[in-house]
């Protein structure tokens, strides 16, 4: 039954993902934003997670703008389905006539000294939208992900993912091949704003502590790796990707008390892009369980 349902899930995703391409982007970003209000109404336990957590992280705002804030997150979550079909079919000119890239030089600066780079970022606003970017430089990208409970989902992502060229490590053995990676000089990407079970540590996120991974600190001060924070953010109809400075680990040595710190000095830089707009963070996530 349950591979029934998953098989379900899968044509219901290939569905959604070849009429989000056969219509403009802009009908598809309108079909997205409406479906993923109908998916808030709808799925009411994690809109009121949504909330819940909200009022954890903003606890004077009020309860319009906690509602407010929840329907845009579901909005913007549609938006983004509707763009990430579109981001595997697109010519490199339509890529930059409605994604705008900023702060290149400080990746192209980190890349230059050719001990790899690890990009970290969040589920914010379209965070899939900086993978087709990539390609376009010539550095060798590879993302961590979690394994999908629908392999056959899982499946269908990881090769859309590989038709930019871009690899795809799953998070079992994960340290292992990104240290392979890295060796090499290439670009490693990395999300860490999701709850862990195990292998994290707790560091404050949003005013609670919160459980998360201590991977790309553990990677950058074992392996003097530059670490360079990325993020998209929505700016009319373009979508804006920007790269940031690099961060400054380099009064931290690899020992487990300053890849705590360096595990804040990353949320902390989460949490700055997050406050600024709050809804288009990945609230239905349960980060504080």
């Amino acid at each position: 039954m349950k591979k029934l349902n998953y098989y379900i899930e899968y044509l219901a995703s290939v569905l959604f993902l070849r009429v989000f391409l056969c219509l403009p982007l802009h009908g598809g970003r309108a079909l997205g934003r409406f479906l993923g209000r109908m998916a808030g109404r709808v799925l009411k336990k994690r809109t009121q997670l949504a909330q819940k957590n909200m009022r954890l992280a903003f606890p004077s705002a009020s309860d319009e703008q906690v509602q407010v804030w929840s329907q845009q997150c579901w909005e913007s979550l549609g938006m983004a389905l509707s763009e990430f079909a579109k981001a595997y079919g697109m010519s490199e000119k339509d890529y930059f006539d409605w994604v705008d890239v900023q702060g290149t030089e400080h990746l192209q600066k980190a890349y230059a000294k050719k001990k790899g780079v690890i990009l970290f970022t969040a589920h914010y606003t379209n965070w899939e939208l900086i993978l087709p970017y990539m390609p376009l430089t010539g550095m060798p990208l590879a993302v961590v992900a979690r394994r999908m409970k629908n392999p056959f989902v899982n499946d269908l992502v990881t090769r859309m993912r590989s038709r930019l060229n871009v690899q795809v490590l799953m998070h079992k053995n994960a340290v292992r091949e990104s240290m392979k990676w890295l060796k090499k000089g290439n670009v490693l990407g990395l999300l860490i704003d999701q709850r862990i079970t195990d292998g994290g540590v707790s560091v404050p996120f949003l005013g609670k502590a919160a459980h998360t991974t201590i991977m790309p600190a553990l990677l950058a001060l074992r392996m003097n790796v530059p670490v360079v924070p990325v993020f998209s953010l929505r700016v009319g109809k373009q979508i804006r990707v920007r790269f940031c400075e690099e961060m400054d680990f380099s009064k931290y040595e690899a020992n487990e008390a300053d890849m705590v710190k360096a595990t804040r000095d990353m949320t902390q830089k989460m949490e700055e892009w997050i406050q600024e707009n709050p809804a288009y963070w990945l609230w239905i996530h349960d980060r504080w369980k």
